[in-house]
């Protein structure tokens, strides 16, 4: 493995930012770079200073859950690994090096849990054999009846028709430790698995891609809830006539 060159960082890296995020990353730099940093007797090479780098940081453009905002101190360290400690400039390889490592990667287990959260409205940490039903068979691709079967029969695992989806979670990664090879995205998007057509990752993509549908009918009930009809939009609210304004008060003699 060819030695780490702080110039040429990502010589031995595979990048995980989606396109429209490295897009992101190179069209600030390209706006803001100036040919000010010589390399072993070169032509001079775009950069921009740790304070843009800084800059663009505070412009929050990764969610907290998929990537970790450094610290000063954490930035002055990478910088010192690539030799930018003293002149605080960065090439564009070094700047996307340094956003690539804060990277979180999410963990098929975590979203899972995640998912039952956000079916868990009233949060007892347990969802009725009957509010599952619902989801499988009205969000989403539905189940059929066998396919609903199967997933009542093994996510009751107590047996007493409330399905604890934590303890329901730890059975089925016991049942099936391979499901730990699946790379998804945040939000629960599947993007990578070993497995195919086997019933513990089909009730995890069952969850997982439910999320959606469900959140958009939760919302429409609460705002429908509001009123006596349909919520109104932007548009109506801005259009809709004003009340007459009340009478004038009587005149006094």
């Amino acid at each position: 493995m060819a030695a780490f060159d702080p110039f040429n960082p990502l010589q031995n890296v595979k990048l995980r930012f989606t396109e429209e995020q490295l897009a992101e990353i190179i069209e600030y730099f390209d706006a803001n770079a100036k040919p000010l940093l010589i390399i072993d007797d070169g032509a001079p090479v775009n950069v921009i200073t740790v304070d843009k780098f800084i800059k663009f940081l505070e412009l929050k453009k990764f969610h907290r859950r998929s990537f970790s905002y450094p610290t000063y101190d954490e930035i002055v360290k990478d910088a010192e690994l690539l030799r930018a400690g003293v002149t605080r400039l960065l090439t564009k390889e070094q700047v996307i090096y340094m956003l690539e490592k804060r990277i979180r990667e999410p963990e098929i287990r975590h979203e899972l849990m995640l998912a039952f959260q956000v079916f868990d409205t009233e949060k007892r940490d347990f969802l009725e054999i009957d509010e599952i039903k619902t989801i499988v068979t009205s969000y989403g691709d539905v189940f059929n009846p066998d396919e609903t079967r199967e997933l009542l029969r093994d996510a009751n695992v107590r047996g007493d028709g409330n399905i604890f989806y934590a303890e329901f979670i730890d059975c089925l990664f016991s049942r099936a430790p391979e499901l730990y090879d699946i790379k998804v995205a945040f939000g629960g998007q599947i993007i990578k698995s070993k497995r195919e057509d086997r019933a513990p990752l089909n009730i995890c993509m069952l969850i997982l891609t439910k999320i959606p549908q469900f959140r958009q009918s939760q919302y429409r009930r609460r705002t429908t809830a509001r009123g006596n009809g349909p919520p109104l939009t932007r548009a109506a609210a801005t259009t809709a006539t004003p009340p007459p304004p009340p009478p004038p008060p009587a005149a006094k003699r």
